[in-house]
């Protein structure tokens, strides 16, 4: 009994010391992922994103073709609605510019569509790391990422997820190549945010970057 006693000391004894570097490695492991995953999103990017006309819904439908097309219409969004309840994992909120928006989880061509989306491989909003959410710079004011160059130190920028509101403030805002990856690398001790969009809108040779650390947390 005492034999089996002293190994469990060992055990734990050993789990603890080990505990912080396994905890490392599978940070560093997930950062790799995640720089990884930039080339992609970064030639996503890059492409124009369509401005998609929603039209007006009150116009004058005068004719069978035109509440067909209203109809259709109303049938794509709630197809849209019901794909974002499906695959938001947060709402991103920055005030200054009046957005808005689902976080969707990973950066597919539909998601980067519809909303602005969490890089493959990130962490989540409010752990020690890098949250890293990309979007279009669309051509419609307002949209997606659109007004993003408008941010500055000390702005706030909040993600609403499971309860929380994570509270970021803005430290730095970048104008970055396409293959500076090192925009995602975390420094393990803060809970980070980075957010990414092309610069400029009309020849997006560029990638702009806008960085802010967790200040505080309220629960909702």
């Amino acid at each position: 009994m005492r034999k089996l006693f002293s190994t469990m000391l060992i055990v734990v004894g050993l789990a603890i010391i080990l505990f912080p570097f396994g905890r490392n490695l599978y940070g560093d492991y997930q950062q790799r992922l995640l720089l990884e995953d930039w080339d992609r999103v970064s030639l996503m990017l890059a492409e124009e994103a369509l401005e998609i006309d929603d039209g007006d819904d009150e116009e004058l439908i005068n004719t069978q073709a035109e509440a067909e097309r209203l109809k259709r219409r109303e049938a794509e969004e709630r197809e849209r609605q019901a794909y974002i309840a499906e695959n938001v994992e947060a709402v991103l909120i920055i005030e200054k510019i009046n957005l808005r928006l689902p976080v969707l989880r990973g950066t597919s061509q539909k998601n980067l569509l519809i909303s602005v989306a969490s890089l493959e491989n990130t962490i989540k909003a409010g752990e020690v790391g890098n949250y890293a959410i990309a979007g279009h710079r669309n051509y419609g004011w307002g949209r997606h990422f659109n007004r993003l160059d408008e941010l500055g130190l000390g702005d706030v920028v909040s993600v609403e997820a499971k309860g929380c509101s994570y509270i970021y403030e803005v430290t730095e805002k970048l104008y970055v190549g396409p293959d500076e990856v090192w925009v995602l690398e975390a420094n393990g001790q803060d809970a980070e945010i980075t957010l990414i969009t092309c610069h400029p809108i009309n020849n997006p040779s560029q990638r702009l970057v806008v960085k802010g650390k967790l200040s505080h947390i309220n629960y909702l």
